[in-house]
């Protein structure tokens, strides 16, 4: 199974869309409108009148674009040596648990993959220019703006200006002025209308607003435990990969490793993310594509943990 997946790519859009509908043939079915909380005004601006099946198309739609864009991500910067859609596949899984609609953190998770995107560039290009680090701070600015709770990936982006070298003063000021763009852009609209306090309270609120209560039951204590096994499971190999890569190998996976701490921060907001999955969408995505990408001589054990994982994300969302 692992095998053809790695070179079939018929097969790979194939098992890719079978999945993707199968988790969200609940949300088809008995669709649910975009959540009433979590969000920034820019969200609640672009989703206030939108019906619940409207919701669920885009938000599927969305999640298999996002899902190819990550996988693209992956490849060009040489992080995937194969044309393998895995990444796509966990990153689907991973936003697709639960009952899956258009949420706060689908929409920010676009821009945080713009983010990761335009740090990766440095490390390809002759020369390090100072749009890209405005670039990467604007569209992490642009998610924490459709999601206030992603505050907390400023910081794995501040940790990935040391990752990168960037201590130019140039680069630090570009930083600043690509958080505050969105901010200043929206702020302005905000004053125009005369909702400049009230705005702002709830961003305010979403941010601070942390709910440390145990998740529900025990197919989500179940998910939960299978998503924090592949994911330490993958930072080991690539960690124990590293010293065989070159240094634009281990930086940019750094990188992405540094998304972790982002999620473990953001899945404190529980009440939002009764199975963070969401949060952890690109780490664990990357991490879990290291652990099948990687051919090795005994593929029995490999093709069942990978058939069977996928049959336990599918029937968890008919539970």
């Amino acid at each position: 199974m692992l095998k053809a997946f790695r070179t079939n790519i018929i097969l790979q859009i194939v098992v890719i869309l079978a999945v993707a509908l199968l988790m969200w043939a609940k949300s088809f079915s008995h669709p649910i409108a975009a959540p009433v909380e979590g969000g920034g005004g820019l969200f609640y601006w672009i989703t206030g009148r939108m019906s619940p099946i409207t919701a669920t198309i885009i938000g599927f739609v969305l999640v298999l674009f996002e899902g190819v864009l990550f996988n693209s991500i992956l490849y060009r910067h040489k992080l995937i040596t194969q044309s393998s859609l895995l990444p796509t596949l966990f990153y689907i899984i991973a936003m697709s648990i639960g009952h899956p609609t258009l949420t706060p953190m689908l929409m920010g998770s676009l821009f945080l993959l713009l983010a990761i995107e335009q740090l990766l560039l440095t490390t390809t290009l002759l020369s390090i220019g100072i749009d890209k680090t405005f670039g990467a701070a604007a569209s992490v600015g642009m998610a924490i703006v459709l999601c206030p709770t992603m505050v907390v990936f400023l910081i794995p982006l501040l940790f990935s200006m040391f990752n990168y070298s960037l201590y130019s003063w140039r680069d630090w000021t570009m930083l600043i002025l690509g958080l505050l763009a969105p901010f200043v852009v929206l702020e302005t609209y905000y004053f125009l209308c005369d909702e400049l306090f009230y705005r702002n309270y709830l961003l305010l609120y979403n941010v601070t607003d942390l709910h440390f209560v145990a998740w529900g039951n025990v197919v989500q204590w179940i998910i939960s435990i299978i998503f924090l096994l592949l994911l330490i499971a993958g930072m080991v190999t690539i960690i124990g990969n590293s010293q065989s890569r070159n240094i634009n190998f281990n930086k940019n996976t750094t990188t992405l490793l540094l998304s972790v701490l982002g999620s473990i921060a953001i899945s404190l907001y529980s009440e939002l993310f009764p199975i963070p999955t969401q949060a952890y969408a690109i780490p664990f995505s990357a991490c879990a594509t290291f652990l099948f990408i990687e051919p090795s001589r005994k593929e029995f054990v490999p093709n069942v943990i990978f058939i069977a994982l996928l049959l336990i994300f599918v029937v968890s969302n008919w539970l």
